[in-house]
């Protein structure tokens, strides 16, 4: 294999790689590291939390426009599921509850979703899009798409 020639990943690895990222976007988001979060995505990524960003660049001045209007944060991951969808791609979905205390001292909370699309990028895999989804959240009118939910059986009472 010559060194143009890009390496493989078994699902295994595709998905420990993916859950790092995933990971990593919390941690990178509560120590407050803007540059490292945006360079979780891909170089043309995008971020979509109400309106999308594009660009790591982009993306780097978003989310410090967003970590100013807290004095800490605390992303909490769950129920990540990840799907390869070809050598080189992957799509993902996980759960978070997020944590921020606002400058004024009060809380909000978010109980959501992401959705990815992530890629290899430089032989690491990034988020070529990700997307927040709510299902609920407290201390903040916020504005992002609601997690679908697929309606019960009307019909059906046991």
């Amino acid at each position: 294999m010559s060194d143009a020639t890009p390496r493989p990943w078994s699902d295994t690895e595709v998905t420990a790689a993916v859950t790092e990222t995933i990971l990593e976007y919390a941690h990178y988001v509560d120590t407050c590291e803007p540059a490292l979060w945006a360079g979780l995505f891909c170089s043309d990524g995008t971020f979509d939390e109400g309106t999308t960003v594009t660009g790591r660049e982009n993306l780097e001045v978003h989310v410090e426009k967003l970590l100013r209007l807290f004095t800490a944060t605390a992303h909490h991951m769950s129920n990540i599921r990840v799907t390869r969808t070809g050598g080189r791609a992957a799509t993902a979905t996980s759960y978070v509850y997020a944590w921020h205390r606002k400058t004024d001292g009060t809380d909000f909370e978010l109980w959501g979703r992401y959705s990815d699309e992530l890629t290899v990028e430089d032989e690491r895999w990034c988020f070529a899009s990700r997307r927040v989804e709510m299902f609920g959240s407290r201390g903040w009118d916020v504005n992002l798409a609601q997690v679908p939910r697929s309606p019960l059986d009307p019909g059906r009472t046991s």
